[in-house]
């Protein structure tokens, strides 16, 4: 086992550091990203922190309330990424296909696919997690031993989700005879629609201060705060982190080691078990005719719409793709939900946020985030676009297809669906934030903006730094190319939504002071958001089309 991850860490190591100018930008890109969201997000945790332990009564346990709540959110995004990612990593693999050929035991294979799943599911999480129990550490001023028994617990409290996932994904290979995709979409969307009734009927306003000065219903809103869960490992890290040298905490501390322990073998012995008659039976595969019959009514359907017949091939074929690949449609599947949760919470929005100040305020935090969610989405599904093509990319070379027209057809087959996800969170958060019309509108139009913009950037870079080599879209937009896609698309989203804030801004002071306002200045700053729009999507899209000419096929 530990050969088969010696041989795995020294290969990611040879590649990563390999010399070469991509390997350069994505390093540096790594640690530029990772410096600056730890010292950013360090900055806001700590910040945060310190203004609730100066509130009387319900600041201490308002905290201790945030943090669970963040860690069980944690628990349950490992633990689904874990079912999807495993999916790929224990099944789909072909290092696996390899190996199930070798005389080595099944625990083996297993262990050192397991360390890579956990790995591949939990490293944003814990990197997210490191500078929210720094901060706390930092505002709570423990000693210097608080960090690596707080790590030590985080890791003890990863391995739990990851590996409750692993069994999960297990059971399922045997109980439904073979992986198809319509049961896991099936299993994911009864899941999450689960999970997003009960936070609908539970009505979580538990993070809303009750504006009152009734003692009875403050003291009843603390105690509230106060209920726990003994069975969450959320709340176990949470009372490690509480107090790390107590006695209660070594006891928390050793019931995340041992229930890391027990679910790590319970684990391995349903791999034992399952794990190679699941890998068996994931090679079958259902009947393609219905998926046939799709594809051709797809394809008729764009050819009446005076479609070119090359690039509504191009869209058929990039449809089937994305539903054969388990990854894509279920994280799609999953940021989709969050995003519901998300737009639902915002009809609980707090009275003073009803007053227009603040309501701006919100709604461009609003519009920023949006344009944030279509970043992150383009990044992972549009950046591997061009890369997905694989070795198949010198047969489209070759082909009749012009390179505008496959551009065309990967902005087109990229745009639609982001736009309408785009416009289905504006519309509806302003709807909740019971914004104006005319201020819905021209959310609408900017997000519009927005997306076409980043879906180009997305386009572009992922041509100008394609792998042909690797299947797997999650490690193709982890290259270096993809952080600088993220980093700038973020760049983007923030000087435009700074551009569109700054008059609104003027104008809203302006009603207050009674001042005159000039017209004039939010023009200026449309024109200039339209400008910098231009700029990102020629450039992006023109260093893409002339890297691929470059290319040698």
């Amino acid at each position: 086992m530990f050969n088969l991850i010696y041989v795995r860490i020294k290969t990611v190591l040879r590649s990563t550091f390999a010399f070469k100018t991509q390997n350069i930008v994505r390093i540096s890109s790594y640690l530029f990203v990772i410096s600056v969201f730890l010292l950013g997000g360090g900055f806001l945790f700590y910040s945060v922190f310190h203004y609730l332990e100066s509130v009387e009564i319900i600041g201490i346990a308002l905290e201790m309330r945030i943090i669970s709540l963040v860690f069980l959110i944690f628990l349950v995004l490992i633990f689904l990424s874990s079912i999807i990612t495993g999916l790929s990593t224990f099944f789909r693999s072909k290092e696996v296909e390899f190996l199930m050929s070798l005389p080595v035991p099944i625990e083996k294979i297993f262990m050192s696919k397991f360390i890579e799943n956990s790995f591949y599911c939990s490293w944003a999480t814990v990197i997210a997690a490191i500078p929210l129990i720094v901060a706390f550490g930092i505002s709570h001023n423990h000693i210097l031993g608080y960090y690596p028994v707080s790590l030590i617990a985080l890791l003890l409290f990863v391995l739990i989700p990851a590996a409750l996932g692993v069994i999960v994904l297990l059971f399922f290979t045997i109980i439904f005879k073979k992986i198809t995709r319509k049961r896991i979409v099936f299993i994911i969307i009864i899941a999450m629609s689960l999970v997003l009734v009960f936070l609908l009927v539970k009505k979580p306003s538990i993070l809303q201060v009750p504006y009152t000065d009734n003692i009875e219903e403050i003291n009843s809103y603390v105690e509230q705060l106060r209920m726990e869960n003994p069975l969450l490992p959320s709340d176990h890290l949470v009372k490690v982190l509480k107090k790390p040298f107590s006695l209660d905490s070594s006891k928390y501390l050793l019931l995340l080691f041992t229930t890391a322990l027990f679910f790590l073998a319970l684990s391995v012995t349903a791999a034992l078990i399952f794990y190679r008659r699941g890998w068996n039976q994931s090679f079958a595969s259902s009947s393609a005719g219905s998926k046939m019959q799709f594809s051709n009514s797809l394809f008729r359907l764009l050819r009446n719409m005076r479609i070119p017949i090359g690039t509504s091939s191009l869209i058929v074929k990039d449809l089937r793709m994305f539903t054969r690949l388990p990854a894509q449609w279920g994280q799609a599947l999953i940021f989709f939900v969050l995003l519901l949760t998300y737009i639902i919470s915002l009809k609980r929005t707090p009275y003073y946020f009803k007053v227009p100040y603040w309501l701006a305020i919100i709604s461009f935090i609003n519009l920023g985030f949006t344009g944030y969610i279509i970043a992150t989405l383009s990044t992972r599904f549009v950046y591997p676009a061009i890369s997905l093509e694989g070795k198949s990319i010198s047969l489209l070379f070759s082909s009749p297809i012009k390179l505008k027209e496959l551009f065309a057809e990967k902005l087109l087959v990229s745009f639609i669906p982001n736009l309408l996800l785009a416009e289905f969170i504006i519309i509806f958060s302003n709807i909740f934030l019971k914004n104006s019309v005319i201020f819905t509108l021209i959310g609408v139009g900017v997000t519009t903006i927005y997306t076409m913009t980043i879906v180009s950037i997305s386009t572009g870079l992922g041509a100008r730094f394609p792998d042909f080599t690797e299947t797997n879209p999650s490690k193709i937009a982890a290259g270096g190319g993809g952080v600088l896609t993220a980093i700038l698309s973020l760049v983007y989203i923030g000087l435009s939504t700074i551009l569109i804030a700054i008059p609104t801004r003027r104008f809203i002071a302006s009603q207050f002071q009674l001042k005159s306002f000039h017209p004039s200045y939010p023009v200026l700053c449309f024109v200039l958001f339209l400008v910098l729009s231009f700029i990102f999507s020629f450039f992006s899209l023109r260093g893409g089309m002339q890297s691929l000419k470059r290319l040698e096929i």
